[in-house]
């Protein structure tokens, strides 16, 4: 079975042949640090990794690497921004949004510096209302429809990529997290102006995109990040009157440019008691079911919500995949597969980016035993 019709069978909640694996993008990636220990592990030469997330330290994998895990996705996103539209200091970067980021030695390459951003010190609608961010130039989506194309033409399923934070997660990096979230309660018109913001810049970058590869995506990815390890990082009452219908205007308009395509959210944490909303509004697959977060367990949403969503992810990567055994890794596949895939709706990857800690050799295990037990029917005692 080809990757493309293996992963559509199981967004639509049936049964291929194997439970598909995804790799690659910026929710379902590979930190430089450990792709080079990979390529050394695999004993593989290649050209200089380069790192694409600037802030994540991602790379592009190989289409050998790809071949040799058994990835079903090629992940398509907007080209980089001009380089007069970043700017670069000792250990600092100020992107094309104006968020001033501080390079980091562990992890993560950058983090956000809350107190330079762009509203930071906005003092009311009109100081969130002048903020314009960057224009989605044309040089962003140059070529990617070929790209797209290319990679659908060789049978592989095509996820175009998240642009940029959702509507809540890009609302607290311009506002700042503090402010932002004290101002849902204390003052809302400004917190409403700037999920407002968010959903202007979301839907001016999100239209020109899908019009150059709407039409050969599988995927889309948008991602938000709702979540903590043990609970929603604002209330499900607050989440449902200020991020809801914005999410869900923002979910229209990308069904609309991309009519074939699934709609897939990414949100860190604990984001189960908002599962039935997502799929109300029109998510079709949610990411990354970290599974030591509270009440995100498999077996738990599986009993709750059954296969309300598609699942993607689950493999946990705070503690199996950097510091458990290889069969601890296989026992951790065989755990997300015999609770996820009966019936189809689960696309099997780890829970977020493999990060620096994680040895080359469970990644190497996490791949093959997705191969090795994904296969249908699940017959996983």
């Amino acid at each position: 079975m080809e990757p493309l019709e293996r992963v559509i069978k199981a967004i639509n909640k049936k049964e291929p042949d194997r439970v598909p694996i995804d790799l690659g993008g910026p929710i379902s990636g590979i930190s430089k640090v450990a792709y080079d220990r990979l390529l050394t592990h695999l004993k593989l030469t290649a050209p200089e990794s380069r790192i694409w997330d600037l802030m994540q330290g991602l790379v592009e994998p190989d289409e050998r690497i790809l071949e040799i895990l058994g990835v079903d996705f090629r992940h398509v996103r907007p080209n980089p921004p001009r380089e007069d539209e970043v700017k670069r200091g000792q250990g600092w970067i100020v992107n094309e949004f104006g968020f001033t980021l501080r390079k980091q030695y562990h992890g993560y390459y950058y983090e956000f510096v809350e107190d330079k951003a762009p509203l930071y010190s906005a003092k009311g609608i009109a100081d969130v209302e002048a903020y314009k961010g960057p224009l989605a130039h044309e040089g962003r989506f140059k070529g990617l429809n070929k790209r797209a194309q290319a990679s659908l033409e060789k049978g592989f399923a095509v996820t175009a990529d998240v642009l940029l934070g959702g509507i809540m997660e890009f609302a607290v990096w311009l506002r700042g997290f503090t402010k932002f979230y004290y101002e849902l309660v204390a003052n809302p018109e400004l917190a409403e102006a700037v999920l407002n913001k968010t959903l202007e810049i979301n839907k001016r970058f999100w239209q020109p995109y899908l019009n150059e590869v709407g039409d050969c995506a599988t995927v889309v990815l948008c991602a938000d990040d709702y979540g903590h390890q043990n609970g929603l990082l604002i209330s499900p009452a607050l989440w449902r009157k200020y991020v809801k219908p914005r999410l869900r205007e923002l979910v229209s308009l990308i069904k609309g440019l991309a009519k074939k395509a699934k709609i897939q959210i990414h949100s860190c944490g604990s984001v189960e008691p908002i599962i039935g909303d997502l799929a109300e509004v029109g998510i079709d697959i949610l990411n990354p079911i970290q599974p030591r977060a509270k009440d995100m367990d498999s077996r738990h949403l599986i009993e709750k919500y059954d296969k309300k969503i598609c699942y993607h992810g689950g493999i946990d990567i705070q503690y199996v995949l950097p510091k458990g055994t290889r069969r601890d890794v296989e026992e951790e596949v065989k755990r997300r597969v015999r609770d996820l895939a009966p019936g189809g709706g689960y696309i099997l990857a780890a829970a977020h980016n493999i990060q620096p800690d994680v040895p080359p050799d469970n990644i190497v295990t996490l791949f093959k035993a997705s191969q090795n037990f994904g296969k249908y029917p699940v017959e996983i005692a």
